[in-house]
């Protein structure tokens, strides 16, 4: 019987080894694989009057299996059979790339026109990828059959047009991939060509050129182009952008661009934007609001949280960004919780860092009440820290009263005293501060003149009243 048992509970081991190797090997098809892919991507594109019509060609691909992902508008979607064996590995409807030895396979696809194409065209985001990997580089050929002239936009580095008879091209080339596509009629010429960028239009001072090319180089970027055309409508995406701005108007819009070429950042975060171009750059960046919170940032931070602050945005170049991601960044190399690019977003908002540790009160936890470290003090909610210490506050436009049974203070909002009891005493300076309309009070002060014993351990901070105050 026991032989039986262990040779029972063997196959039950076996089993559940193997039922755990089975989908650990499915990570592809059911989650995201622990290390991204990468291609190279070749794209042929012909104009036509009513769809732009693509050949697709992945090349240096690995032998897992890919979802393609599609344009959504996209139709006549099929394997392009390029070569013998360019169409061994997609799927029959054209979306995956199967598993496979063949490293080179091709799709072709149609991005249909709507509407009258007017004066310029923007394509956005026109072209197939592959989910969970990237392409380490792209050449894109536009052929254009419809007769209409003018320019076309990538982002890429224009290696080189030519316009015939019957059909203009243009061969561009660079590191990444293409998000956007954008046509005008409206022909510039090149009057700049960096490692990084790219300018049309009116000839530009090639000195201050140079400087906004090495911004570039310093952020990393991809390679962005920039159309100076006073008479078009201003358009930034990603990796161009189309502009009415003067050359020497152009540091904080190449800047973000710049940004935006290298980290997933939404149109609405702005404010992340300018602080992720000043942070990298050292240069302060954006708008004047924008200016003042990388400044007090800045700042705030010690020179060895600052350094590892910006070589931590450095490493997530490529991926996605926001105003709750930086503020977690900004945690993680000060040790404290902070909210401050996301209330800043909706307005002017100092600097603050937050005490993670739970304040207990009596011997519960006051889950709605947090310490915050502001130019190096520590403050705390009056309104609430106080009224759970037997005191009511008040406030109006000069004062703010603050009272239990025993004891009635006037502060003054105006110069550095207050009244206890109707005697006045003189402060070098206010043992509090204003924070989005509430008013918090120094440790320090709560000690002194409130009778606070705070004590703190390593997750508590323990909040006390000496006087044997009750909450009102």
């Amino acid at each position: 019987m026991k032989i039986i048992l262990r040779i029972v509970g063997l196959l039950v081991i076996t089993n559940l080894f193997l039922v755990y190797m089975h989908y650990s090997q499915l990570a592809d098809a059911s989650g995201t694989p622990d290390k991204e892919s990468r291609y190279i991507q070749e794209i042929e594109v012909i104009n036509r009057a009513d769809a732009l019509y693509v050949r697709h060609h992945f090349y240096n691909l690995d032998g897992g299996r890919h979802e393609i992902i599609l344009p959504a508008e996209s139709r006549n979607r099929a394997c392009f059979l390029e070569t013998e064996s360019s169409c061994t590995r997609i799927n029959e409807n054209a979306t995956a790339i199967l598993e496979g030895e063949e490293n080179r396979q091709s799709i072709s696809y149609e991005i249909p026109k709507t509407g009258i194409v007017g004066s310029r065209k923007l394509f956005k985001e026109p072209f197939a990828s592959l989910r969970y990997a990237k392409p380490d580089s792209t050449i894109l050929h536009v052929t254009d059959e419809s007769g209409i002239g003018g320019m076309w936009v990538s982002g890429l580095e224009l290696v080189g047009s030519k316009k015939m008879d019957m059909v203009d091209y243009s061969l561009f080339k660079g590191n990444g991939k293409v998000t956007d596509l954008y046509w005008q009629r409206k022909s510039l010429p090149q009057v700049y060509r960096g490692e990084r960028l790219s300018i049309f239009g009116k000839p530009i001072d090639a000195n201050l050129a140079d400087q906004f090319n090495s911004t570039l180089e310093k952020l990393n970027a991809r390679h962005i182009s920039v159309v100076m055309d006073p008479s078009g409508k201003p358009l930034q995406t990603s990796r161009f952008l189309i502009t009415q701005l003067k050359a020497t108007e152009l540091t904080d819009v190449i800047l973000e661009s710049g940004v935006r070429s290298q980290y997933a950042i939404s149109d609405r975060d702005q404010l992340v934007v300018s602080l992720v171009a000043s942070i990298i750059t050292d240069v302060p960046t954006g708008t004047k609001e924008a200016k003042e919170a990388y400044e007090l940032l800045k700042s705030s931070l010690s020179a060895d949280q600052y350094e590892r602050l910006k070589s931590r945005l450095t490493e997530m170049q490529g991926e996605r960004v926001d105003a709750v991601e930086l503020d977690n960044l900004i945690g993680d190399v000060s040790g404290w919780k902070t909210s401050f690019v996301q209330k800043n977003t909706k307005g002017t908002y100092p600097f603050l860092l937050e005490d993670t540790r739970v304040i207990t009160m009596n011997g519960e936890a006051q889950e709605d009440i947090s310490a915050v470290l502001m130019d190096k003090r520590t403050l705390y909610p009056a309104n609430k820290i106080l009224t759970r210490s037997g005191y009511s506050v008040s406030a109006n436009e000069s004062s703010i009263y603050i009272e239990s049974e025993t004891e009635k203070f006037r502060f003054s909002l105006r110069d550095p005293f207050y009244v206890l009891n109707e005697k006045r005493y003189e402060l070098r300076e206010k043992p509090f501060t204003v924070i989005d309309n509430a008013y918090y009070f120094e440790e320090d002060a709560l000690r002194r003149l409130f009778h606070l014993s705070i004590q703190k351990n390593e997750d508590t901070i323990i909040v006390k009243s000496l006087t044997g105050g009750e909450p009102k």
